[in-house]
C-alpha cells in the first residue's frame, strides 16, 4: 500500500452531517500522528458511512473533535488525570473523554497510531483479524463519552512470526513493534515505514539468512580456523569449528571490529545478536571451564560474559544499540554471578519443553526445570529478560497442533516473571497453517494486554471470521485436539508428523467436526465456507498421512467413511486445494520447491 496515497484520501473526506465528528491534529504534527489520524478517518468512516474531515488545531468546529497526538486538548486533559506528569513510558497511550470529544495520544514513537486503534476496536469494535480481513460496525455517532484508559504494555518488545503478520499496516493494528527474520523466507520481509511508528530491528545475517545465531557469521571458520583453531572450540581436547572459545582475547578483540564493521553498514537496527550457533560443541578449555565454576558450573556463564564485554565495546560508538545473546539448550541455565550489562537482552528459549501443556503443568519434568530456568533469569537479568517461545509445528504447518489453550498461560507466565520482551514463533512460510490466523489474533493481544480474556478473543474470532454457524463446530474441534494429548500421554514437541499425539477416534471425531463446520459455513455465505475449508486442509492432510489405518478403524467401529474410497483419491483432491491457495510451504524448510518434493513422496507412498 502507499502511504501517502492512503493518508491523501482520508484528508480529502467531506462531512455531510453534524454527527460525523472531526478529527483534530496538533499544529505541527508529526509523520506518526499524521498518519494516526488517517487511520481514525479512514476506519472510522467505515463505520459511520462518511469519512470524518481532518483539521488542524485551533480551528473551531460543531462536531464533537477526536484529538490526535499532542494536542493542547491532550496536554490539558493528562495534566488533569496525572498530577506529577511523568513522561510517557514506552508506547504507552493516553485516551480520554473532554467536553468537547476524545482525546487520543501517547508515547509519540507510535502511540499515537495505537490509542487510535485501540479507540476504533474498544469503543467502536472494529476488528482487523487479517491483513485482508476485518469487521465494522454500523454506528450512528462517533463514541465520545465514557472513553477513559491509561495503558502502558509491559512487554516493550513484542513480535509474532507469522506469514500473514509481516504486513506492515496490520502488524500495527496488532501492536507488533519487532521485526526479525529466523531463517529462509519464500515471501520478502517488511518493516514498518517510519510514519507507522517504525521497529526494533534485529541485524540480518547474510550468510545463514537470519538475524540469529551469530558466531559463524561473524567470525567464518572457512576465513578463520586454519589461521586460528585456538578461536574456536577444545571438544574433547580438540580445537573445533562448532563454537568459539570465549576466553580468546584475541578472538573476541576480532569479533568486536566485526561486529562495528556491521553496524557501521547498516544504522537502521537497534538490535544485533552475540550468540552461539545452533547446535552444541560447547568449549572445554580451562580457562573457559575456570569461567563456568565461577557462575555455578553454567554454561551460560562464558557466554554472558562475551555478551556484556561486545556490548561495552559497541555502547561507546552505538549507545542506542542493544545486544541480544540466548538462554538456550546448553546456555539455559541462568549463570550464578554473571549479569547482563544494561544494553543487554536475554532471549530465553523454551525449544525442549512440552507444547500440549502450560510451563507451570507440575508433570512433565522438562517444563518444571524451565520454570526454574525462568525464574533464575527473572533474578539475574531483572529488566533485560526476552523470551522465545515456539507457537507452530515446524515439521507440519498444516497439520492441527494442540497448543490454543496454552499460549495465555504461558504469555502471563512471561509477564509474571518481569519479562520485557516476548517473540512468539509461527507459520512464518505457509499460507494456509492450522489455525495460524486465530493463533496470530489472539497472541497478538495477549501481548499487548496479557491480561486480556483469551476465551473471549477466540470465540470472537471464530465467530466474525469463520461466520457464526460454523463457530461452534470449530470450537469443539479445537477442544478434541488439544485434549487429546491427555488420553494418549504424548509428550508433543515443536515438530511433530501425522498428529501423532491423537486417538484414531479423536483423528475421525475432529475430522467428522471439520466436515460439519464447512457445511454450516456455508448458511453464512462463500466467504466464510472457504475460510473453513481452508482449515480443513489439515485434517484432510492428517487422513492422508494415516489414510488405511483410520478407514479400517472406520470401518471396525462402524462410523461413517464420507472421503474418498482410496488414498490416491484424496491425496489428489489435497494437492489442488493446496495448490488452488497458493501455499509455498508445508514444514520450516530451506527450500523454495519444498511442496512439489513432497507432493512426490506422498505419491510414492511415503509420509516424510
Amino acid at each position: 500500500m502507499k502511504w501517502t496515497l492512503y493518508i491523501l484520501c482520508c484528508l480529502t473526506g467531506t462531512v455531510a452531517c453534524s454527527s460525523v465528528p472531526v478529527v483534530v491534529l496538533p499544529d505541527a504534527p508529526t509523520a506518526v500522528e499524521r498518519f494516526a489520524a488517517s487511520e481514525l478517518a479512514g476506519e472510522l468512516g467505515k463505520c459511520l458511512g462518511e469519512i470524518p474531515e481532518i483539521v488542524m488545531e485551533g480551528r473551531t468546529s460543531s462536531h464533537p473533535c477526536l484529538f490526535v497526538g499532542a494536542t493542547k486538548a491532550a496536554r490539558e486533559a493528562r495534566n488533569a488525570a496525572v498530577s506529577s506528569k511523568p513522561p510517557y513510558r514506552t508506547d504507552e497511550i493516553f485516551l480520554k473523554s473532554v467536553p468537547n470529544g476524545v482525546v487520543l495520544d501517547g508515547d509519540p514513537v507510535r502511540a499515537p497510531i495505537y490509542a487510535v486503534d485501540i479507540y476504533l476496536e474498544k469503543y467502536c469494535g472494529v476488528r482487523w483479524w487479517t491483513s485482508s480481513a476485518a469487521f465494522y460496525p454500523k454506528l450512528k455517532e462517533a463514541p465520545v463519552k465514557g472513553v477513559d484508559l491509561a495503558y502502558a504494555p509491559q512487554f516493550k518488545y513484542r513480535e509474532t512470526y507469522y506469514l500473514d503478520g509481516f504486513d506492515p499496516l496490520f502488524k500495527v493494528r496488532s501492536k507488533g513493534n519487532f521485526t526479525s527474520q529466523t531463517r529462509f523466507l519464500l515471501s520478502e520481509l517488511k518493516f514498518i515505514p517510519p510514519e507507522l511508528g517504525g521497529n526494533h530491528r534485529l541485524y540480518f545475517f547474510e550468510g545463514r539468512r537470519s538475524a540469529y545465531h551469530s558466531f559463524f557469521e561473524i567470525l567464518p571458520p572457512k576465513v578463520y580456523f586454519e589461521m586460528h583453531p585456538e578461536w574456536y572450540s577444545l571438544v574433547n581436547g580438540k580445537r573445533e569449528a562448532k563454537q568459539l572459545c570465549l576466553a580468546n582475547d584475541e578472538m573476541k578483540a576480532e569479533y568486536i571490529k566485526e561486529t562495528l564493521r556491521r553496524l557501521r553498514e547498516d544504522s537502521s537496527v537497534d538490535f544485533i545478536q552475540v550468540s552461539q550457533n545452533d547446535w552444541s560443541g560447547c568449549c572445554e578449555c580451562e580457562k573457559c571451564r575456570a569461567i563456568m565454576e565461577e557462575d555455578g558450573g553454567a554454561p551460560s556463564g562464558p557466554y554472558l560474559r562475551f555478551a556484556n564485554d561486545v556490548a561495552e565495546a559497541v555502547e561507546k560508538e552505538f549507545p542506542n544499540v542493544r545486544i541480544d545473546t540466548f538462554a538456550y539448550q546448553f546456555t539455559r541455565r541462568a549463570p550464578t554471578k554473571t549479569r547482563p550489562r544494561h544494553n543487554v537482552v536475554v532471549r530465553l528459549c523454551d525449544i525442549e519443553c512440552d507444547f500440549a501443556r502450560p510451563l507451570t503443568d507440575p508433570l512433565p519434568p522438562r517444563e518444571a526445570n524451565f520454570v526454574k530456568d525462568l525464574a533464575d533469569w527473572q533474578r539475574v537479568a531483572g529488566g533485560n529478560l526476552f523470551l522465545w517461545d515456539y507457537l507452530a509445528n515446524f515439521q507440519g504447518y498444516m497439520l492441527p497442533h494442540p497448543n490454543i489453550h496454552v499460549m495465555a498461560p504461558n504469555i502471563r507466565l512471561f509477564a509474571a516473571n518481569g519479562a520485557v520482551g516476548v517473540f512468539e514463533q509461527g507459520d512464518a512460510l505457509c499460507s494456509a497453517g492450522s489455525f495460524a490466523t486465530l493463533r496470530h489474533y489472539v497472541v497478538s493481544h495477549l501481548l499487548w494486554n496479557p491480561a486480556d480474556d483469551e476465551k473471549r478473543l477466540i470465540d470472537e474470532f471464530l465467530e466474525g471470521y469463520y461466520g457464526k454457524s460454523a463457530a461452534p463446530f470449530l470450537k469443539k474441534f479445537i477442544d478434541v485436539v488439544d485434549n487429546a494429548p491427555r488420553k494418549t500421554k504424548k509428550i508433543v514437541k515443536c515438530g511433530h508428523q501425522g498428529a501423532s499425539f491423537m486417538t484414531a477416534d479423536d483423528k475421525l471425531e475432529a475430522a467428522r467436526l471439520m466436515d460439519e463446520a464447512v457445511a454450516a459455513a456455508q448458511k453464512d455465505g462463500e466467504l466464510f465456507a472457504s475460510r473453513v475449508r481452508r482449515e480443513r486442509l489439515s485434517v484432510d492432510h492428517y487422513m492422508i498421512l494415516n489414510y488405511d489405518i483410520l478407514k479400517g478403524h472406520a470401518a471396525k467401529k462402524g462410523y461413517a467413511w464420507t472421503r474418498p474410497a482410496t488414498r490416491a483419491e484424496a491425496l489428489e483432491k489435497w494437492i489442488a486445494d493446496v495448490k488452488a491457495l497458493g501455499v509455498k510451504a508445508r514444514r520450516e524448510t530451506v527450500s523454495a520447491d519444498e511442496m512439489d518434493k513432497y507432493f512426490k513422496r506422498l505419491r510414492q507412498g511415503k509420509n516424510k
